[in-house]
């Protein structure tokens, strides 16, 4: 059985400088994964968004050191050292990207957070996000795949825009379909080199994931597994 934190490493090996995450179904749990993973290597990892996160206070990134303004410009990163960075406001919004490139050189990996999806598992993006800076050098996109069989608009965010596209009651493996071809869908402004993650899939619905997979012509690589788990159960490299 595949490690999937050790196969997104080598798969972004050569474009690890700066990784957005986007879409929905798990990216800050993915982010604080693969900050972990990072560090454990050696690694000087900075977490930040381009968009909004909870709080530290409220949610537990694992970070070393957390800096809510901008005196994390002067600070000097360990090897294997996690250093949270945003700005504060109700929740910990993202800072100005002309500071996060200009902290490019001082860290091994920044992993950014770029999308929102209000907790949902899928999502259809409006025309402001998601945020991508020109600098990133990798994007993860996410969605969740546990969500087959279940209320389709009650799941996904953005659906009430596209009611004759997305006319299903429930999500379906067309669902997935759909929401990969669309201009608005999983793949929106994906930079640099790419990766497609079905996040919370099972190992008993590999038959669908392979049937999901086989079915369309992908320019990218599309995986299947589950964060959590550290489990890659299926992939399907164009």
């Amino acid at each position: 059985m595949e490690h999937l934190l050790e196969e997104i490493q080598l798969y972004f090996s050569d474009s690890s400088r700066c990784l957005a995450l986007t879409g929905s179904g798990g990216k800050t749990t993915s982010m604080i994964l693969l900050a972990r993973h990072y560090a454990e290597e050696g690694k000087r990892v900075l977490v930040s968004t381009t968009t909004k996160l909870q709080l530290p206070k409220e949610r537990e990134y694992g970070c070393d050191t957390y800096f809510l303004n901008d005196t994390v410009l002067s600070h000097h990163p360990a090897q294997g050292e996690r250093v949270f960075y945003s700005h504060l406001a109700h929740k910990a919004v993202a800072p100005p990207l002309e500071h996060l490139q200009a902290l490019l050189d001082r860290y091994d990996v920044m992993l950014l957070e770029a999308d929102g999806a209000m907790n949902l598992g899928l999502k259809i993006h409006e025309e402001r996000d998601p945020v991508v800076p020109s600098f990133v050098t990798g994007t993860l996109a996410i969605v969740s795949m546990g969500l087959l069989g279940k209320p389709f608009k009650e799941n996904c965010l953005g659906s009430e825009r596209y009611p004759l596209e997305f006319a299903e009651k429930r999500v379906c493996l067309d669902t997935y379909r759909k929401l990969l071809a669309h201009k608005q869908g999983i793949l929106k402004r994906a930079r640099g080199k790419s990766l497609i993650l079905c996040n919370q899939s099972r190992f008993e619905d590999i038959e669908e994931y392979r049937k999901l997979s086989g079915s369309s012509s992908f320019s990218r690589p599309i995986w299947f597994g589950d964060m959590q788990t550290n489990h890659l159960i299926y992939r399907n490299e164009p």
